[in-house]
């Protein structure tokens, strides 16, 4: 049998503040379970109002009498494993210094050296690339207008005085 949760004033703010403004959804819910339980609600109606399975809160509960704050703070869990793995970054970046590519062509001769990767984005692998200094421009599609003139005609004569505002004087 876990000893009743009793917060102090410190600690209930703590736990207002992570339920208000953590970035992690499940950090927030530990929160709110915990100022729940505090105040003396039964631990299946916190997991269901919650929409946590039962064990969920005995867990929180636990984890806060074992180590305290940081028994409930221990790293994000949350999120799927990623899908670019280091070796296949380092696999991109070196294509991508070998020569100019594309986007595209990278993860192409990637998924060639790669066959068994699994499929990723290339706005992932874009960020990935970038946080190894790789930064990537769009290509023109058309020429810039060119500076002489096309036509026959000559192009204004122009003067190489200083032109003033009128009333002013220089």
């Amino acid at each position: 049998m876990l000893p009743p949760l009793k917060l102090t004033e410190a600690e209930c703010l703590t736990f207002q503040e992570l339920a208000e403004h953590h970035p992690y959804p499940d950090y927030r819910r530990r929160a709110l379970g915990m100022l729940a339980l505090s105040k003396g609600h039964p631990i299946p109606l916190v997991a269901e109002i919650l929409g946590v399975s039962l064990p969920t809160p005995y867990n929180w509960l636990k984890a806060w009498h074992r180590l305290g704050l940081m028994g409930l703070l221990n790293g994000h869990q949350g999120g799927a494993p990623a899908k670019l793995t280091p070796g296949l970054v380092d696999t991109a970046e070196r294509i991508a210094r070998s020569s100019p590519c594309t986007l595209r062509q990278i993860e192409q001769q990637s998924r060639a050296i790669h066959p068994d990767a699994p499929p990723f984005s290339l706005d992932r692998l874009s960020v990935h690339l970038k946080k190894r200094g790789l930064t990537f421009k769009r290509t023109r599609l058309a020429l810039k207008k060119n500076v002489a003139p096309t036509s026959s005609r000559s192009p204004k004569p122009t003067s190489s005085v200083a032109r003033t505002r009128p009333g002013k004087a220089s």
